[in-house]
C-alpha cells in the first residue's frame, strides 16, 4: 500500500513538473474560466448531457461491487467462486465506462453532423465558421467529453480497484493455492 501511494505522489509530481515546463516554454496555454468552479454540476451537464445517467448508474454499481467484494474478503470462510463472480462483474462494470464513452461519442458525432449539415442548428449559416459553430454546439463537445470521461474513469477505476481490494484479494488467492 505504501508503494502505491509513493507511485501516485511521484506521478502527480512529474505530471505537474511537465505541465509547468510546457507552460513556461509556451507549448501549453491554460485559460481558466471560473464559471465551472461556481456551478460544477451545470458544467458537468453541459459537457456530458444525458450520458450522466449511465455513468452515474455505473458508478453506483461499481461502489456496490467494491463493497460486496470487500465484505466477502473480510469473512473468514469466503467462497472463491462468489469472489470471482463479483470480480468479473466489477471488471465488466469498469469496461462499460469505456463502452458508454464510445457509444455517447457516436451519438454526439451524429447529432453534431446532423445539426451542421442539415441546417437544423441554431444558425443556418453555411460558411465554414457557421458549420463549425453548428458542429460544436450540436454535439461535438458531447462526443469529445464523453470519450475523455469514459476513458479516464475506466482507467481510474481500475487503479482504485487495486487500491481498495488488491492486497486482500491476493491473500485469499494465495491461501487457496497454497
Amino acid at each position: 500500500m505504501k508503494s502505491i501511494f509513493t507511485i501516485l505522489i511521484l506521478s502527480i509530481f512529474w505530471s505537474f513538473l511537465f505541465v509547468c515546463a510546457g507552460i513556461f516554454s509556451g507549448m501549453i496555454t491554460i485559460t481558466a474560466s471560473p464559471d465551472w468552479l461556481l456551478h460544477p454540476l451545470a458544467a458537468l451537464y453541459r459537457h456530458l448531457k444525458l450520458s450522466i445517467v449511465p455513468f452515474g448508474a455505473l458508478f453506483v454499481l461499481y461502489f456496490y461491487l467494491i463493497n460486496k467484494i470487500r465484505s466477502e474478503l473480510g469473512k473468514e470462510n469466503s467462497v472463491l467462486s462468489r469472489l470471482t463472480f463479483y470480480d468479473r462483474l466489477l471488471n465488466t462494470t469498469i469496461s462499460m465506462f469505456f463502452g458508454v464513452g464510445v457509444i455517447w461519442t457516436a451519438i454526439g458525432m451524429e447529432t453534431a453532423l446532423m445539426n451542421a449539415l442539415d441546417g437544423t442548428g441554431a444558425s443556418t449559416d453555411m460558411t465554414a465558421q457557421g458549420v463549425l459553430k453548428n458542429l460544436v454546439n450540436g454535439g461535438l463537445l458531447l462526443a469529445l467529453s464523453t470519450t475523455v470521461f469514459g476513458g479516464a474513469c475506466g482507467y481510474m477505476l481500475r487503479l482504485l480497484k487495486i487500491v481498495f481490494i488488491g492486497r486482500n484479494w491476493d491473500k485469499v488467492i494465495l491461501k487457496v493455492e497454497g
